[in-house]
């Protein structure tokens, strides 16, 4: 049976949608993935739509992947194949999940949780003409009346998954708005030297503002962390090699690589280090399972980049969070990760703003914290999104801060961070510790004061920073010649304090 998956993300890595596609060319099905890559925010071009619409024509499936901000997409793909095909259309991903029942008003059907067993056989059933509503992980839309069928447990052996489809001889990208057919050129420019594979499924924390607050209870009588195996990875890894010659960096994007044992860890780093031997990138991690013989193995076997999850330095929004470590663990885990800052690039500390629980008590003692730390190091600062079924989404709706899903939380972006003055002040603090200044902790304490800001001289303070910032920035363009950065600088420099920080700081 031909199946069409389309994946309206602008990362062609796709881990999860070539994943399925793997698992059903590996039961027979003819499977074309349609990578559509394009902002959130933008509508598909009718002429686009069309051509969705024509190379899915014969289908006897069709899924999209579906994460919540790229709802209005999807619906829109989904309303014109309607319009023009018969082919049934399945959703699946983390927002088909957490809202079935809101999913089954655009789609005929709709996958629940983790789909590699569930769509294997729900395509064989359609495949051989046999009554399909009944595959558990599936809810279905029948003349109006809704089929919930209950979970599909969870893969246990990870080892038994193929592994993601790269034979882009059935794939096809959307590129300067029309779809062309994926050949090495397209593939070598969109993954720019990259590879994204996870180590291992489930995330051990839950904390509240995230989907895997939602996940883990669904599955709150079973192991929610499963690992693949050494050997697994490491032959993965070796076939991309051999496969995608230009890749010249891996990414492990999974949220648990860091709780393996030492032991795990080092039959790892020695596997990786003999039979792959590319740079490395972890993110996922967290300040209670940073250890330093871990680091060490990992950057001896070619660990370049870590990201690791901070959030906040109030105790008060910690345990709003539910993120239960310690400041103290995580100062000791950015002291270890400093240790190695000669060997691997400067890493990146997320944190989360635009919390309408906090106050600004909160955010001052999350910046006087962040100025305690060792640099160098890089924010990636989160603007506070209410992802449906988590706990802080249901405190939303509760509190009234939530007044419609469209517009509150599919439309909002998680980079798209409110213009006030103390969230320009973790910007500044990113563009100083970013280079390994410090911005010190009697200097925030002023820059926070509240008399000062009575008298506006914290504001005064603001600018002295943010003008030095700007030249030291400017001579490094001008000693390396980059004129188009220089005119960036000097049309951005009347923003000061108070300005949109959509995408950071450059």
């Amino acid at each position: 049976m031909k199946v069409t998956l389309i994946s309206p993300y602008s990362d062609l890595q796709a881990f999860g949608i070539r994943t399925l596609s793997a698992c059903l060319k590996q039961e027979g099905h003819g499977v074309q993935l349609i990578f559509l890559p394009r902002d959130f925010t933008d509508k598909f071009e009718e002429t686009v739509l069309n051509e969705v619409v024509e190379l899915s024509r014969g289908s006897g499936l069709i899924g999209i992947s579906l994460m919540t901000n790229f709802f209005n997409n999807v619906v829109q793909i989904t309303q014109r194949l309607k319009e023009k095909l018969r082919a049934p259309i399945l959703w699946g991903g983390v927002h088909p999940t957490i809202r079935p029942e809101e999913c089954l008003d655009y789609a005929d059907m709709v996958c629940l949780g983790e789909g590699e067993e569930t769509l294997v056989e729900l395509a064989g059933k359609m495949k051989d003409g046999l009554y399909c509503h009944d595959v558990q992980g599936m809810w279905f839309k029948d003349q109006g009346r809704i089929i919930a069928n209950k979970m599909r447990p969870l893969i246990r052996d990870l080892d038994s998954i193929p592994f993601p489809d790269y034979d882009y001889e059935t794939h096809y990208i959307l590129k300067d708005n029309c779809i062309q057919k994926m050949d090495e050129h397209l593939l070598k420019a969109h993954m720019n030297g990259i590879y994204v594979t996870i180590p291992s499924r489930g995330c051990p924390f839950g904390c509240t503002y995230c989907c895997n607050n939602t996940l883990n209870k669904m599955y709150s009588n079973a192991k929610i962390v499963r690992k693949r195996n050494v050997d697994n990875i490491i032959k993965e890894l070796m076939e991309v090699k051999s496969r995608l010659p230009f890749i010249k960096c891996i990414i492990f994007g999974d949220d648990a690589f860091f709780i393996r044992t030492v032991e795990e860890i080092r039959e790892f780093c020695k596997k990786y280090r003999d039979n792959v031997g590319l740079p490395l990138s972890i993110g996922g991690a967290t300040p209670s399972t940073i250890i330093r013989e871990k680091l060490s193995l990992l950057v001896d076997a070619g660990l370049i980049f870590l990201r690791m999850g901070i959030q906040t330095g109030s105790e008060r929004t910690k345990k709003l969070y539910k993120r239960y470590h310690s400041n103290t663990q995580v100062e000791e885990a950015v002291k270890i990760i400093n240790e190695f800052k000669d060997k691997i690039r400067i890493p990146h500390y997320d944190i989360i703003i635009d919390n309408p629980w906090e106050t600004d008590e909160d955010l001052i003692e999350t910046l006087m914290f962040l100025a305690k730390l060792p640099t160098p190091y890089q924010l990636t600062l989160y603007s506070l999104v209410f992802y449906p079924g988590t706990e802080l989404y249901e405190m939303a709706k509760r509190d009234g801060i939530i007044t419609g899903c469209l517009k509150d939380i599919y439309r909002q972006y998680y980079h798209d961070c409110k213009a006030t003055y103390l969230n320009s002040l973790f910007f500044l603090l990113h563009e100083y510790a970013s280079r390994g200044d410090k911005i010190s902790t009697k200097m925030m304490f002023l820059l926070t004061n509240r008399k000062l800001s009575q008298l506006k001289l914290n504001r005064l303070l603001y600018y002295i920073l943010k003008t030095q910032n700007l030249l030291y920035k400017g001579f490094k363009a001008i000693q390396k010649g980059d004129w188009a950065r220089i005119i960036r600088y000097i049309r951005g420099s009347s923003g000061i304090a108070v300005h949109n920080y959509n995408h950071g700081t450059d």
